[in-house]
């Protein structure tokens, strides 16, 4: 029978998952504009035109029950999803517009909750609260403007967490398989380093193998279509110039202070933009601190050489440390982040082990996922009082204040490697007689 402080804590969850649910699935019923180029390149897949080419993907909105006022800019974010992502998301094509974006972020909004309610319920009874309020107040209270936007980072993130949770604990491990096959077919860079991990630990290896194997296949199948559509000849080219575009001065990948970009991400170049004019050098020096936390995790991991059912604790600070570790090198977006879900547990174990510890990482989580709207409150301050010029000559101020998101994942991934050293060194410890 549960205790009244358990009632307790499911009830905050409950409350704080229904207002996410209501608030954001509402919201993606009316707008959902980073679902559209994803939803309309579907239907150019299946319907034989080419999903890189804008064009063709207005004319599908609008074949699809699109309004003219709610159309995306396309100019400055264009499309540059895989063709994978396409695949999945197929099968919604065969309703309108208003009614997919709709079952799009009903769904999206019922996996996230799933996805939090699996890492609450592997954390320890007696640690259950700060499991609690950071999977319910932090990460599914804040991620309500997030389904609205109808992010297919969303879709990508709730799979891999449900597959990651079920992999750990050894659960339904062919459901597991095509969870974090269809994640990967999404967003790649978001879980294919944990898959790897999985792999390359032998933790139920062939069922990682598997779904990097179904995601590969999904790909081709997707690729192969393109290439048998005449419409899509040029699809290629044009997916390569759309990347181009969008990574122009001042489009909306753009990371470099002086054409306002940058301020949402969380991946490395928000932050070495700051500090390197050119892209080719702050870009190097993203990469350089990328293989460096890489390098750093893989000592980690060899002096931690445990498998799966000896502890899990283990598994989870390495998960936790590869979540903030996938951000760093390529373009992310905050809400991206949410994969930082995934250090839940961890950051559990180690406010267990060691409260100070725990706490400090459990502040900058929340810190980073709090950041895509206080970011927004500097802005406006400095643009109110015009003084985004004075922001912008200094560095280390603009650094602090309006690339909160990004260095708060930096944070994160120096700690949660700590983390790993730590969990490693208090486990192999002999136990007392």
């Amino acid at each position: 029978m549960k205790s009244p402080q358990h009632k307790l804590q499911a009830l905050v969850f409950g409350v704080c998952a229904l207002y996410f649910l209501a608030v954001g699935g509402y919201k993606a019923s009316h707008y959902s504009p980073d679902f559209m180029p994803v939803y309309t390149g579907s239907r150019c897949l299946l319907h034989g035109c080419n999903p890189y080419d804008i064009p063709q993907l207005q004319q599908q909105y609008f074949l699809a029950g699109g309004l003219a006022r709610q159309l995306p800019k396309w100019k400055n974010e264009p499309p540059v999803y895989p063709p994978s992502t396409f695949l999945v998301v197929s099968p919604l094509t065969f309703l309108s517009w208003p009614a997919a974006r709709t079952l799009w972020g009903v769904m999206n909004g019922l996996l996230l909750i799933a996805a939090a309610v699996l890492i609450v319920g592997v954390c320890p009874c007696s640690y259950r609260w700060l499991a609690t309020v950071l999977a319910s107040l932090a990460f599914l209270m804040s991620a309500s403007n997030i389904l609205a936007l109808g992010q297919p980072a969303t879709f990508a993130i709730a799979l891999l967490a449900i597959g990651v949770i079920l992999f750990v604990q050894g659960r339904y491990l062919p459901l597991a398989a095509v969870l974090m096959t269809l994640s990967l077919a999404v967003k790649p860079q978001i879980g294919g380093l944990i898959v790897l991990y999985f792999l390359v630990k032998r933790i139920h290896w062939r069922y990682a193998t598997l779904a990097f194997a179904g995601a590969a296949v999904i790909l081709l199948i997707s690729v192969l279509l393109l290439h048998l559509n005449p419409a899509a000849m040029h699809w290629t080219s044009d997916l390569r110039e759309n990347i181009a575009r969008s990574v122009a001065p001042g489009a909306a990948n753009d990371p470099r202070p002086a054409h306002r970009g940058g301020v949402d991400f969380a991946n490395l170049q928000a932050i070495t933009s700051i500090f390197f004019a050119d892209p080719k050098m702050f870009n190097l020096a993203a990469y350089v601190i990328f293989l460096i936390a890489l390098a750093v995790f893989i000592v980690a991991t060899l002096k931690t050489d445990v498998n799966a059912d000896s502890d899990r604790q283990i598994h989870y600070a390495a998960i936790a440390s590869l979540s903030a570790i996938s951000l760093l090198p390529v373009y992310h977006r905050v809400y991206d982040a949410r994969v930082l879900l995934l250090a839940i547990p961890a950051i559990v174990v180690v406010h267990q082990r060691q409260r100070l510890l725990g706490m400090i990482l459990a502040v900058v989580a929340i810190f980073q996922v709090l950041s895509m709207y206080t970011q927004g409150l500097v802005l406006s301050f400095f643009e109110n009082r015009g003084e985004m010029p004075h922001l912008l000559q200094n560095k280390l101020l603009f650094l602090l204040t309006m690339r909160q998101g990004a260095y708060a994942v930096l944070i994160l991934a120096v700690l949660l490697l700590s983390s790993m050293f730590f969990i490693g060194r208090s486990t192999s410890r002999p136990a007392e007689s």
